[in-house]
């Protein structure tokens, strides 16, 4: 295993930024990627120039993606390959109502993005990968497809059916990049699989491939509790950047990504008014009253008649509070690891976007930092420039919205590269323990 020459290749790939990890991080080189989106083969194509870039429908490029491979391989297995499916189409619907619907000659309802593993797993079952490694939401635990044969059945369940016979064995893990250095919550399934047969016969194949805690094949976390490392904060993340403002200091002249959105003067005003931590939709009056709310749906004070800062809306000649989960309108935590990076990162209604302190959601800057993107391991920097998304800002060399979203749909490259890294120790080890067995006595 030792002096073997290892090739990688991504499928789903978003924009390869989990190949910065692997390539940039771990060393192995990402030889080829799959992408459906223009914008993000293109990403791969300015930031991989050696990957050869496969755009459009996995069902219909993936053939061409496995004779890629066996023509630069000469018929012999890449080391890893690595799956990133859509996850928005990721729902728990039972297998149950799916047989039912089936069983009376109806379609179920079901987004196809679910079914992308398939032609996925075909990829796998042609190049027979030493590992592969299978990222997703971790709803997708439950999620249950359509398969091949057209009846309903678990992602997982589905997959091992299909791997086992080839010699692999699988595991599955629900793991918090948080626990591996990465400075925001974002909780993933990690599915890996290996075919090596010395790795096999340590870690033997099992019916129930999704594991209650951390399973061999996937590294022991590094930071947070029972770790001899703190999760990296917010503050310490980001803490040092200059200050902005949403209202009258967007952009920092000297360094374009870190930039915000305006924001209009009702956001502004129930941001303003909310502290540290907390949502708006909690803010009581901010005049001198001393009147507090006594229900969730007061929007003006009770005492000065002052409209209170919190999100709120006119409709047919009413003032209301705007509906909404208490998870937006809020603040995050200085001293707390972000929250999950999303497409929506610059939206203030979405989910845990409020910068700490400062009248504003993160910027791309403090995205790009917290993703481990813009990373000192990296030795060189992300190319995000000329690739334009929507609406172009012509006074920007680059897609603010593509950065938001490439980042929001991506696994972390620094995330990647600890796994690929415990991967390769772990290869390592076992061939260690096997010379050691072989020598005589």
């Amino acid at each position: 295993m030792e002096n073997k020459i290892r090739l990688a290749g991504s499928l789903f790939s978003g924009g390869g930024l989990g190949d910065v990890g692997i390539e940039w991080g771990s060393k192995i080189p990402v030889i080829a990627a799959c992408e459906l989106l223009p914008s993000r083969a293109s990403l791969i194509r300015k930031n991989f120039p050696g990957a050869q870039v496969f755009e459009g429908d996995i069902w219909q490029v993936k053939e061409a993606y496995i004779q890629y491979f066996r023509k630069v391989l000469k018929g012999q297995s890449p080391w890893l390959l690595t799956l990133s499916p859509p996850c928005q189409g990721m729902s728990s619907n039972g297998a149950g109502r799916i047989s039912s619907a089936i069983r009376a000659g109806n379609r179920p309802l079901e987004d196809e993005r679910n079914r992308l593993i398939l032609p996925g797993i075909e990829v796998l079952e042609a190049l027979q990968p030493e590992w592969f490694l299978l990222e997703n939401v971790r709803r997708m635990e439950n999620t249950v497809i359509r398969n091949e044969r057209n009846q309903p059945e678990n992602i997982l369940t589905c997959l091992a059916r299909r791997m086992h016979p080839l010699g692999y064995t699988l595991r599955s893990c629900i793991l918090d990049f948080r626990d591996y250095g990465v400075p925001h919550h974002r909780e993933r399934l990690i599915t890996i699989g290996c075919r090596i047969p010395q790795v096999v016969a340590h870690f033997p194949k099992v019916t129930d491939v999704l594991c209650s805690g951390i399973s061999p094949l996937h590294p022991r976390p590094t930071h947070g509790e029972g770790t001899k490392q703190a999760w990296v904060t917010l503050r310490r993340a980001i803490g040092k950047l200059p200050s902005l403002d949403s209202k009258t200091n967007c952009k920092d002249v000297n360094d374009p990504y870190h930039c915000v959105p305006k924001w209009n003067d009702n956001q502004y005003f129930w941001m303003k008014n909310t502290p540290e931590g907390q949502t708006a939709f909690d803010n009581t009056c901010c005049a001198d009253c001393g009147t507090m709310k006594t229900n969730q749906e007061e929007v003006i004070c009770r005492a000065c008649r002052r409209p209170l800062p919190v999100p709120q809306m006119k409709k047919s000649g009413k003032v209301r509070l705007i509906k909404g989960f208490r998870s937006s309108y809020r603040r995050m935590w200085w001293d707390r690891p972000a929250g999950t990076l999303t497409m929506n990162s610059g939206v203030i209604s979405s989910d845990l976007k409020g910068h700490p302190e400062q009248n504003r959601v993160l910027s791309l800057r403090e995205i790009l930092r917290l993703s481990t993107l813009d990373h000192d391991q990296w030795k060189r920097n992300y190319d995000f420039t000329g690739i334009p998304l929507g609406k172009w800002d012509d006074s920007q060399s680059f897609s603010a919205r593509l950065v938001r979203e490439v980042i929001g749909e991506s696994i972390p490259p620094l995330a990647m590269k600890c796994m690929v890294d415990h991967l390769l120790q772990l290869e390592k080890s076992i061939e260690y323990k096997a010379k050691k067995t072989a020598r005589p006595r």
